[in-house]
């Protein structure tokens, strides 16, 4: 599909975080259990996601169902067949598609794996190469980051190479994979340092951090072939004063929810692709009730499990979670969830709903 170049979304007149507050319970404490047998708690329906992490010496998987109030332990991956060392992984990905399969993506050295997982019975298929001859083909250098986006049963894989976004897409209908597609010369992307991706309907939403340390969303619409490029920074302002270090991305529904770490405190701006505005940045180190940084975030998640937004973040090695509750208008606090699993030091880490 050629996709074309359009406009992007208006500022609401509103400039405040949309809707929630930190409800007087909220604390520090840690929001869910431990499960010792994954088997019986995190493949089950409900509010669940999984995690990709990594350690520094191998990669872990990891996961969580928030209607039994449960985490599973982290543990190898149970892929066969790996294709690379661990100590080259450099970047980690993670989608869910509509057909029950959860999409581990991992950039190391020069090529991007995938590694699949059948929630239905917890079942790991081998590992395969997207950037093999015969799937999406080889990137044009190294990826600094890969990140995923998950629609219907297509999964758009994205790869930041020298500072500008390649995609391809697996469609699981047809067991075929696109090429490679240069988003940022076919938009006008600025180069980018970082980037997330995230899906409403039928569109694909590619946020990229760019080097002037602006943020920008390249939404690609596949209903009318479209592409069109805002910058919420231009409308919004920046979050703060600092220097924006990391990004991610969600979707709710018709609204596109960008969390960013600047100063080692986390902001959040909205856009409403049904409004045709967006409105931000608030201020969810505060409304999540902490007092003061939550220590230096080296890494930021983020996932969208129905009308909820789970935070994620790896500070000091350790992994932490919040939850914002978007039909009671909460915050919950910051849950250590390194804790609650007896987890290893994590260095990397991504997350999805399952």
């Amino acid at each position: 599909m050629r996709l074309r170049h359009a406009l992007g979304l208006t500022v609401a007149a509103t400039t405040a975080l949309l809707g929630l507050s930190v409800p007087a319970v909220a604390g520090p404490a840690a929001q869910l259990r431990t499960s010792l047998d994954p088997r019986t708690s995190v493949l089950k329906p409900g509010e669940r996601v999984q995690v990709l992490a990594f350690d520094d010496n191998s990669l872990l998987n990891g996961g969580a169902h928030y209607g039994l109030g449960v985490w599973a332990r982290f543990s190898s991956l149970g892929a066969a067949g790996q294709p690379f060392s661990d100590k080259t992984v450099s970047s980690t990905a993670i989608g869910a598609t509509t057909d029950g399969m959860v999409h581990n993506v991992v950039a190391a050295g020069s090529r991007v794996f995938i590694a699949d997982r059948r929630m239905t019975d917890g079942r790991w298929f081998p590992w395969g190469e997207i950037t093999s001859a015969g799937a999406a083909g080889p990137l044009p250098g190294t990826p600094q980051q890969v990140a995923v986006a998950a629609m219907g049963r297509k999964l758009h894989v994205l790869a930041l190479v020298d500072g500008k976004v390649h995609q391809a897409t697996g469609d699981w209908n047809t067991g075929t994979w696109s090429g490679w597609g240069d988003v940022s010369s076919a938009t006008g992307l600025p180069t980018g340092i970082r980037i997330a991706a995230a899906v409403t309907g039928n569109s694909l939403h590619v946020v990229s951090l760019g080097l002037d340390d602006e943020i920008y969303v390249a939404d690609g619409d596949y209903d009318r072939g479209t592409w069109r490029v805002g910058e919420p920074t231009a409308l919004l302002g920046q979050p703060s004063a600092g220097v924006i270090g990391e990004l991610s991305a969600a979707a709710i529904g018709s609204k596109l929810h960008i969390v960013a770490e600047a100063d080692d405190r986390l902001y959040q701006a909205t856009g409403d692709y049904a409004a045709g505005s967006w409105a931000g940045w608030g201020d969810l180190t505060a409304a999540t009730g902490q007092v003061g940084p939550l220590g230096w975030v080296d890494r930021l998640a983020v996932a969208a499990v129905g009308n909820k937004l789970h935070l994620y973040t790896l500070s000091g090695r350790g992994m932490y979670n919040a939850t914002g509750d978007y039909d009671r208008g909460t915050w919950s606090g910051w849950g250590n969830v390194t804790q609650a699993v007896d987890a290893p030091g994590l260095s990397d880490l991504a997350v999805t709903a399952a």
